[in-house]
């Protein structure tokens, strides 16, 4: 017993002296996360325009106010499982609709680690460093800590879509083409 709780002991000190630290956004297994989920807002109940804006990955200031027509913001980590899983989506998005802007918000990330994760998985929209996940509260991108998270504004820049989860493509496809319809 007494080997036991020695080894439990140095095993707590090592942990706790490792400067191990968790992301911000570190999304729990499966089974402890919220269910994937897309909530959708018709015009009338659309609030007021979002701006997002901050720096780049690459050290530029950037604001969703220079960019018009319709936004889908998506937040994401290099770390993060699902937010790797749903990527592809956003490649398709890009190629098939070159009129949606698409913006990321790269969260409680390593810098190169997110440059690297770009690099490898492809597409050319924006990211936008949130390494506190600050863009992503204040805009309504993510619920809680947890990522993915995607928000769809509308030609004027009001949320009109949240994703809780992972995007699918059959769902953000059907907003777009909702979006893209409205005048």
């Amino acid at each position: 017993m007494g080997k036991n709780i020695l080894a439990g002991a140095i095993a707590v000190v090592l942990l706790a002296g490792c400067g191990a630290t968790i992301p911000t956004g570190y999304r729990p297994p499966e089974s402890t996360t919220p269910a994937t989920s897309v909530t959708t807002f018709d015009v009338a109940q659309r609030q007021s325009p979002v701006e997002i804006s901050g720096t780049t990955l690459s050290g530029q200031e950037f604001s969703t106010a220079e960019l018009n027509g319709i936004v889908v913001v998506n937040a994401w980590a290099s770390w993060c499982a699902p937010c790797r899983e749903e990527w592809p989506i956003f490649i398709e998005v890009e190629s098939n609709y070159p009129q949606v802007n698409l913006l990321g918000l790269n969260e409680a990330d390593d810098l190169s680690a997110a440059k690297d994760f770009v690099a490898d998985a492809g597409g050319t929209w924006t990211h936008l460093r949130d390494p506190d996940q600050l863009l992503a509260l204040e805009s309504g991108t993510i619920s809680g800590n947890f990522l993915p998270g995607t928000i769809v504004l509308d030609k004027k820049h009001r949320v009109a879509a949240k994703f809780v989860g992972k995007v699918t493509a059959p769902e953000l496809t059907q907003i777009i083409e909702q979006l893209l319809a409205e005048n």
